[in-house]
């Protein structure tokens, strides 16, 4: 279990000369045999395989996709085994499963362009039909295969924990995912928290009184969670409207000095052409091109990484109305966006296209 507190006395006892810890050491580098794949294999590479017991914190500005990202590398790895722990502080589980089985369905229609596919709008809500001028809510047998299909895949590893209606603690998201850990020494977990902003600041600890503070906590135990609990912990982080208009750097990260320093792996999560742009006219020029062609181009820039390379970076196509990831190289990426809007659109036209995909580059489900 994670302590909260550590006396002068269990500290004194803990302390010991580096090579009774040689045992220890060879035990957990021969044991570690399991690659935890992200889902895309350009990332995995730039990762040395995957996931590694360590705090990855993803930056981006707010509605470019990223619990979306995260819900998609969440799926991949409880589809091939992995426990995956989702802290949702945001959104419910109908919300989340839905984005699931819209991804299932559009993924169908790729295959199959008799398929029906749905949004999760669809699948939530009523819908207006503007014929008939009547609401209308899309049947559940339209969409159950796709249901059982997500269930079958993720509806053994992967766990959705909802937030209360006092909200989690990061004391209490940590200390949860310990004991998970305990009844599972035999499995891999991986923990999510969606997203660090909401988690809750602990009444009972004065240094979590301001943001700062509570900040400076979360990361500071979540990276405890990961390196000495042992499992890959991912977290999000909204940026200060400060960064706003310029690719996602370090300094996205000031609001807080542990956030920046304590990470072991930060990632920046960029829509191109828009999170980027500093004029508005620029940024809705590109949001207009976004949703005629029914996808955004993201990078995802690897900016810190102690133990491998840094200043890399993954680019993908995202189709928000389906919350579906396909990786692109740069060159595809820079190609698109040289694109002149006047020009006839792409292969990948909008979202409700039956349209084929071009051949290159591979798909995530997200």
């Amino acid at each position: 279990m994670i302590q909260n507190k550590l006396t002068t006395k269990s500290l004194i006892d803990s302390i010991a000369p580096i090579g009774e810890y040689s045992n220890t050491f060879r035990e957990n580098r021969k044991n570690d045999t399991t690659r935890l794949s992200t889902g895309t294999d350009s990332l995995d590479i730039a990762l040395n395989g995957g996931l590694a017991n360590e705090l990855y914190i993803l930056a981006s500005e707010t509605s470019t996709g990223k619990s979306a990202y995260m819900m998609s590398m969440a799926q991949k790895l409880a589809e091939n085994g992995t426990i995956v722990l989702y802290y949702a502080l945001e959104m419910g589980r109908d919300e989340l499963v839905a984005r699931g089985i819209s991804t299932i369905s559009h993924i169908h229609h790729l295959a199959d362009k008799n398929a029906k596919q749905f949004t999760t709008g669809d699948i939530l809500y009523w819908q207006y039909d503007s014929t008939i001028k009547v609401f209308t809510k899309l049947p559940y047998e339209a969409y159950e295969p796709y249901t059982a299909e997500y269930f079958t895949k993720y509806g053994e590893n992967l766990y959705i924990i909802e937030s209360t209606l006092d909200g989690l603690t990061i004391g209490q998201i940590a200390g949860a995912s310990a004991v998970l850990k305990e009844q599972h020494p035999d499995k891999p977990i991986v923990v999510f928290v969606d997203y660090m902003q909401l988690t809750k600041g602990d009444p009972d600890d004065r240094s979590q009184s301001d943001r700062k503070g509570k900040i400076d906590a979360i990361v500071t135990t979540l990276k405890v969670l990961a390196s000495q609990v042992g499992m890959p912990v991912l977290t999000m982080s909204s940026v200060a409207r400060t960064s706003y208009g310029s690719k996602i750097g370090t300094d996205s990260f000031k609001e807080s000095g542990d956030t920046e320093y304590t990470g072991g792996v930060l990632l920046g999560w960029n829509w191109i052409g828009v999170t980027d742009a500093k004029k508005v006219e620029d940024q809705d020029k590109e949001k207009a091109r976004c949703e005629k062609r029914g996808f955004r181009i993201m990078m995802l820039d690897i900016m810190k990484y102690r133990n491998g390379a840094r200043n890399m970076a993954i680019y993908y196509k995202y189709y928000p109305a389906y919350n579906y990831f396909e990786e692109i190289s740069k060159e595809d990426a820079d190609k698109i966006m040289k694109e002149s809007p006047e020009k006839k659109q792409t292969k990948d036209t909008d979202s409700n296209s039956a349209k084929k995909r071009p051949k290159t580059g591979k798909t995530y489900a997200g």
